[in-house]
């Protein structure tokens, strides 16, 4: 069996350096040179960098095998070239096993992407998505349905960064406004599932998020938490510390317990998939809720 799949593994790496070839041919033919990278140097086969990613992309899918869909985290070392490894490694793969076209969510800037992409004549096979235009959809459940089906490549790497404080002249709250909600729709796209996802990251680049990918912890406290958008809130601390030294210590606690754990999660998938929803909710039942609940306790 390992050697079976050694065996496609170097068949597969053939065919990429294959794939370099005709197109060069092709380019050639044309009077257009050779693929190049940016430092004029050819794009002949795959670095040692990229070989180790698509090796680590092959194990991730061998221990994913029997799950309908796929959610992958790769961290590219600094020398491989992103494009080459998205369009020469990540696209054949996921053709190979799934219908769907890939759909590639950049985090500010498409237009370095969208340029190499038609460089490697393959723009009809990626759909280009940048992440701020999706907080503007509001409905994460929309948005799941636009994804089903597809391959979601979400690249981290991004130019974004909170300028440092003290220059009278910067709206810092849009800034903390704009990273707030690009980590709530990044954080609500990689926590679904019904499609494939891949994350890249990249080492010596800046990330929205650091790898390997930190997920929100799970809490029981469905709706706060759907509400609040993070585990980590005060109220939701509040209400979980409520549940823990008072309800759970009576009969009646803990059959609300049980009863809200039972009843309470598809409120929660429908107050977050809203933002409007998050915030009302919070705003006139959670935080009032959790600010009686403190004063209670003191």
């Amino acid at each position: 069996m390992a050697n079976s799949i050694l065996e496609k593994s170097e068949e597969f790496i053939r065919g990429v350096e294959e794939r370099f070839r005709e197109l060069n041919r092709a380019l050639t033919e044309q009077g257009l040179g050779t693929l190049i990278e940016r430092n004029g140097r050819p794009i002949t086969s795959l670095r040692p960098s990229e070989l180790l990613a698509f090796h680590t992309l092959t194990a991730q899918m061998a221990q994913q095998k029997d799950k309908p869909t796929y959610d992958i985290a790769i961290e590219l070392e600094e020398d491989a070239r992103k494009s080459v490894f998205i369009f020469f490694v990540l696209l054949p793969i996921f053709r190979a096993i799934t219908s769907g076209s890939m759909i590639y969510v950049a985090v500010d800037d498409m237009h370095g992407p969208k340029l190499e992409c038609m460089n490697y004549f393959i723009r009809d096979q990626v759909e280009f998505v940048e992440l701020l235009t999706l907080t503007r959809a509001v409905d994460l459940a929309r948005v799941q349905a636009m994804f089903k089906g597809h391959v979601l490549l979400v690249d981290t790497q991004t130019d974004f960064a909170i300028p440092k404080p003290g220059d009278p002249n910067i709206d810092y709250s849009y800034f903390e406004d704009k990273r707030s909600k690009l980590m709530w729709t990044f954080n609500g796209i990689l926590g679904r599932s019904g499609y494939h996802k891949i994350v890249i990251f990249q080492k010596g680049t800046k990330s929205l998020v650091p790898y390997p990918m930190q997920f929100p912890k799970p809490s029981n406290c469905f709706i706060a938490t759907a509400a609040c958008a993070t585990p980590d809130a005060w109220e939701v601390g509040a209400l979980r510390a409520f549940r823990d030294e008072t309800l759970l210590r009576s009969l009646w606690g803990r059959l609300f317990n049980r009863c809200y754990c039972h009843l309470s999660p598809p409120l929660a998938r429908w107050i977050e998939n809203s933002r409007s929803r998050q915030q009302l909710v919070r705003r006139c039942f959670v935080t009032p809720l959790a600010r009686a609940i403190a004063r209670l306790r003191r």
